[in-house]
């Protein structure tokens, strides 16, 4: 894609598949891609020809390539759009768009930074929906839950029930890099929220939690 904003130009007889994994995580491989997606499948050929399909229709395009050769995903600048047309009418946020970069000097497209700690989120989202955990479009990442005094609190994965709308799970992702203390800090500040209340509870819900 140009970034020009205009909508790919390919073959109308042929609907492309859907950009909508990509949406919630941003950036993924097709690795990650397949257990979010198409877990029963015993390898990822058909995921990475589902990207292919994507990327002929300029949906999404390679942003790296790491050094033991797994390609980054990402949307494309109307995938993101499109994403945001399937995703945001039902109540999910869409990621914010990767947008491409160039030299200043050679015009040659730069490879986009890879974060380990953003790859870990994914693939523990990839894991548990491969496990039967979680639906794929129930996941959701930096969502900051809202405590009364109105601290907010930035989980690292958030599992929602999709029909409910709720989140049924904070997750926060260590590769031990971040102070134990702050770590239960934080799972502390996650079972206080969980046990926060509607305004319009009833006086036997509220006696059940105090």
């Amino acid at each position: 894609m140009t970034g020009t904003g205009e909508a790919p130009s390919v073959d109308p007889s042929t609907p492309p598949p859907r950009p909508v994994v990509l949406g919630i995580f941003q950036r993924a491989t097709a690795y990650q891609l397949w257990k979010l997606t198409r877990p029963d499948n015993r390898h990822d050929k058909l995921t990475r020809n589902t990207l292919l399909d994507l990327q002929d229709h300029q949906l999404v395009r390679i942003e790296s390539v790491q050094d033991d050769q797994r390609q980054i995903w990402v949307l494309t600048e109307w995938g993101h759009r499109e994403a945001k047309q399937l995703l945001e009418p039902k109540g999910i946020r869409v990621s914010a768009l990767r947008k491409e970069k160039y030299h200043p000097v050679t015009g040659a497209l730069l490879a986009g930074s890879y974060d380990d700690h953003a790859a870990a989120v994914t693939s523990t989202a990839a894991e548990l929906h491969r496990a039967g955990i979680g639906h794929r479009l129930g996941f959701q990442t930096e969502i900051g839950p809202r405590f009364g005094n109105g601290f907010v609190q930035r989980a690292d994965l958030v599992m929602r029930a999709p029909a409910a709308g709720v989140p049924v799970l904070l997750l926060e992702i260590d590769r031990c890099t971040e102070d134990a203390h702050d770590l239960v800090t934080k799972l502390r500040r996650y079972w206080q929220w969980g046990r926060l209340l509607a305004p319009d509870a009833d006086k036997y819900t509220v006696d059940l939690v105090s």
